[in-house]
């Protein structure tokens, strides 16, 4: 009898196939997360090796699926990078728009965890340094601003994983971590140190889906 079962799971796989190419290629969902920053600017001596300059980050994404478990995705991302001085209490805060492009790799049933690494381009909005440092023997206030200071753009590469827990038919949950790796000197200074951006940051957020889940 149990022969009489392999035309039977046979059809079964080719409705499973069927329905998967009905359902992809397809812009699938549209996603909004936030979270917090932890920064750093390596390779440069004027910044603290240890010290991480804590800020936000806002992401607007959306995914083009293959697959089940195969996408390309995009987001635009308004996120604070920066470092900390070495020596006095003063922070290097900057603002980029950031436009991470990756591959993403699903795995599993509910909830669903997933694995993300691609490329980013960004341009930096502002940057501007605060704290208070040691002038004379007394704590002078520092509000610059000091844009001048770096290129105006960034590119480096980045990864994130994560998890998707479905909340109902057409939306998602979803906490991610996600790391960048700057590859541009971000400063325009002479030959020597090559200062570089990197960070890592967590989010949670919303995914809504457009097309079929």
């Amino acid at each position: 009898m149990g022969w009489k079962l392999i035309p039977v799971t046979l059809l079964l796989y080719m409705l499973q196939l069927n329905v998967e190419a009905q359902k992809h290629p397809q812009l699938r969902y549209l996603g909004v997360d936030a979270g917090f920053n932890m920064a750093g600017i390596r390779s440069a001596s004027q910044y603290d090796r240890h010290k991480k300059n804590f800020g936000a980050n806002v992401n607007f994404s959306a995914n083009y699926s293959f697959s089940d478990s195969k996408s390309v995705g995009a987001s635009l991302s308004l996120e604070q990078k920066g470092a900390t001085d070495p020596v006095y209490d003063l922070k290097t805060n900057m603002n980029y728009a950031s436009l991470p492009v990756y591959l993403k790799l699903v795995t599993g049933k509910e909830p669903r965890f997933f694995f993300t690494g691609g490329l980013y381009a960004g341009w930096l909005i502002n940057a501007k340094i605060r704290g208070e440092q040691l002038q004379d023997g007394k704590l002078v206030g520092v509000n610059e601003n000091v844009s001048g200071d770096f290129r105006s753009f960034d590119y480096g590469l980045v990864a994130s994983t994560g998890m998707m827990v479905r909340l109902y038919d057409d939306f998602d949950f979803i906490f991610s971590i996600r790391g960048s790796s700057g590859l541009l000197r971000i400063t325009d200074h002479p030959p020597g140190p090559r200062p570089q951006n990197y960070s890592i940051n967590v989010s949670i957020g919303y995914i809504y889906y457009i097309g079929f889940r």
